[in-house]
């Protein structure tokens, strides 16, 4: 078979395939063809050849179309012939496009058009024309239905005209519809949402103004949405969109919708709540200057005037005090509004205004829980429940805060297994445990001795490798060894004696665990110490042979002066300031670079136990990088004099750029090594979890031996 035979025979076999999916798109009719397989004849395909795949130039330059462009074309007016009832195909193209005036003259011809299907998917003209977001076209046929057509549904996801608008965001379509038939708010789609739920299942910029109309035209009266499963589910969409006060509402006419779980994800709001962390204060990280910012912002959380009228419930005030109010309110929502023209601080604003919501959120929803709930149904809650868990192990202090402070016997009680002393140190947070320890007080010695089903102590918790993500919140392999080490001796210290050396139902002691599950990273940690001091002691050993050999070579010369034997090698500039500002700046860059080679020294030669990486490895570190900053800026300076004595004489304003240039090396020497100097100053010298000191001499006489 020659090559041209076989080039016919694919060509055959690609034809035939697209005429199968062409068939497919027709409903089933085929399409007829001619002999030759390089021309497609169809009733609704234009003829190419599809057996040319370049381009001419003539198609490059854009004079004719790509044949694969049209392809695509024919096969996009296929579908939507498809799609569309043959006989409404103009009135379909009309409202898709906003043409009114075509619509017009198909509705005086048939009046019933404005209800017909004009789909196979049994939408309407107005359905289109929602979706399409035409308002003239919509305000327009809407005027022409009656209410109860208003009602009619989709076949494939059963919304009704304002379903869609509401997910396009389309207020005045919504308003529009809703002022001529209020019960399409309480309609469902097929998958049991109403029109406010549509809303927040597809929320943008566009849907925030729909969801509040929604939500004020939406009513409480029989039958609700705003129950049961359905209801958990759109209390969970609102809270996962950010609309807390429309939620704060819900929650305060439907309680039991707190703890009401849904009927898929099987999770309350509360959870949900919980999941976004960074809807709180303690889940965003900013800088100092922000936060101080964000400390002096005040934000106004109170309901949005468009929710209806039950969502207040503030007792009644007299005039007087509502007349101070609402000036004291001007004056603020005016100073907010200049204020939040800049654009990082209403970002700013944003987020206190969303963490301060979410905050009173969590506030209602447990103060629902105390009212609806007994003590022990409490408990059963948060012990099957994830929540406190996920809290923890997110930071989410002030939810962990409100519930120790609402529920304080949650303390005690173990949810998933553990109590929450045990996922605090399991988790690694610091300030959860550090809380924890201060709201048991007295106690502190009895909730700390219990242990889990498999007999682990809290000790063992500790022992334990902490989760990546705690790990990697600190930089380097060594600081990283370091915190476990301290999070492993702080619990042992707040742990009575006598549970320390427990061995678990496995026979493994707290001590063997914590050994085995940091082997790799106290070998990363030395392997990263010791690259440090490599690095280091190079620099260090660089400034102190320069150093020692400007000692014996100082700027001006000394004396050789036969007939003066008594001065004979003195420096002739002893007298000068700047040749002692030279000497001493020479002997501190030496001393001090000598004092930096012996503590790198001496980490290169240290024995790298666990129990080093606590005080003994930090400590040398931060002496060494101290002294070669010390033997760094004072080398400088001696450079700098040394010049200064040479130059000065003839070039008095030599001194300001040498000066300039000498400061340039030590900054950028500070910016590139201080923030791991702090870090190790800090977490060495004002570790996070230091205040169990506090705790530990208030408890030091309960100890036993």
């Amino acid at each position: 078979m020659n090559v041209k035979s076989q080039e016919r025979m694919s060509q055959a076999h690609t034809l035939q395939q697209i005429l199968d999916i062409l068939t497919s798109m027709n409903n089933g009719i085929p399409i007829q063809i001619q002999n030759s397989p390089d021309i497609i004849h169809s009733t609704q395909i234009k003829p190419f050849n599809i057996s040319d795949n370049h381009q001419t130039e003539a198609e490059r330059d854009g004079e004719v179309e790509n044949p694969a462009t049209v392809f695509e074309q024919q096969v996009e007016e296929n579908q939507a012939m498809n799609y569309v009832h043959k006989e409404h195909k103009d009135l379909y193209e009309a409202a898709k496009q906003g043409n009114w005036k075509r619509a017009e003259e198909i509705f005086n011809a048939d009046p019933g058009a404005t209800i017909t299907n004009i789909t196979i998917e049994s939408e309407t003209a107005l359905h289109i024309a929602a979706d399409h977001t035409k308002w003239e076209f919509a305000e327009n046929i809407v005027r022409l239905m009656p209410p109860k057509a208003l009602e009619q549904k989709d076949s494939k996801y059963g919304y009704t005209a304002v379903h869609t608008a509401a997910m396009e965001g389309n207020t005045k379509v919504v308003k529009l519809m809703l002022n001529k038939n209020p019960c399409l708010t309480k309609i469902h789609d097929n998958y049991g949402r109403i029109p406010l739920h549509t809303a927040v299942k597809f929320v943008s910029e566009g849907q925030m103004e729909v969801v509040h109309y929604l939500y004020s035209a939406t009513r409480y009266d029989n039958p609700t949405p705003f129950t049961g499963q359905r209801g958990a589910s759109l209390l969970c969409d609102l809270i996962d969109s950010d609309f807390y006060d429309i939620a704060m509402s819900i929650v305060q006419h439907y309680p039991e919708l707190v703890t009401e779980k849904t009927k898929n994800t099987g999770v309350c709001a509360l959870e949900v709540l919980v999941r976004r962390p960074f809807s709180f204060q303690s889940g965003n990280k900013t800088t100092w200057w922000k936060s101080r910012l964000y400390s002096l912002l005040q934000v106004d959380t109170e309901a949005p005037s468009d929710l209806d009228s039950k969502a207040d419930l503030e007792s009644p005030r007299d005039s007087s005090t509502v007349h101070r109010g609402a000036i004291t309110k001007l004056i603020s929502e005016y100073s907010i509004t200049f204020l939040t023209q800049v654009s990082f601080i209403k970002k700013l604003y944003d987020q206190k205004l969303i963490n301060k919501q979410a905050t009173e959120l969590v506030s209602n929803m447990l103060a629902q829980i105390d009212i609806t709930m007994t003590k022990s149904d409490v408990k059963e809650f948060f012990k099957k429940s994830s929540l406190m868990k996920t809290a923890i192990t997110y930071g989410t202090m002030e939810v962990i805060v409100q519930c120790l402070e609402k529920f304080p016997y949650l303390i005690w009680d173990e949810m998933e297994g553990q109590t929450m002393v045990q996922i605090a140190i399991a988790e690694r947070n610091d300030k959860v445990f550090n809380f924890i320890c201060k709201k048991s007080e007295e106690d502190m010695d009895e909730l700390n001795s219990r242990m889990d089903e498999r007999g682990n102590t809290i000790l063992h918790y500790a022992a334990d490798i902490a989760p990546s993500h705690r790990l990697n919140s600190v930089s380097g392999a060594a600081l990283q060894m370091q915190r476990e080490a301290q999070w492993f001796k702080a619990v042992e210290s707040i742990l009575l004696k006598r549970y320390r050396l427990l061995r678990n139902k496995a026979g493994i002691t707290a001590q063997c665990i914590f050994i085995e599950k940091h082997k790799d990273l106290v070998m990363k940690g030395e392997k990263w110490m010791r690259g440090t001091s490599h690095s280091c002691i190079l620099v260090a050993t660089l400034i102190s042979i320069v150093a020692f050999a400007a000692a014996f070579t100082v700027p001006g010369g000394n004396y050789n002066d036969a007939k003066r034997n008594t001065v004979n090698g003195l420096p002739i500039l002893l007298n000068s300031n700047s040749f002692i500002v030279f000497a001493v700046a020479d002997a501190l860059a030496l001393f001090s670079s000598v004092t930096s080679i012996l503590m790198f020294l001496a980490i290169l030669t240290s024995r790298y136990s666990e129990e080093d990486f606590v005080k003994a490895l930090p400590q040398k570190l931060i002496l060494g990088l101290a002294t070669l900053f010390i033997s760094m800026a004072t080398m400088m300076i001696a450079f700098s004099s040394a010049i200064h004595i040479m130059l000065c004489p003839r070039w008095t304003w030599i001194i300001i750029p040498i000066t300039s240039l000498g400061c340039v090396q030590v900054a950028l020497f500070v910016w590139l090594l201080f923030p791991l100097f702090v870090d190790m100053v800090h977490s060495t010298y004002w570790p996070t979890i230091s205040n169990k000191r506090i705790l530990q001499r208030k408890f030091k006489g309960k100890r036993s031996l």
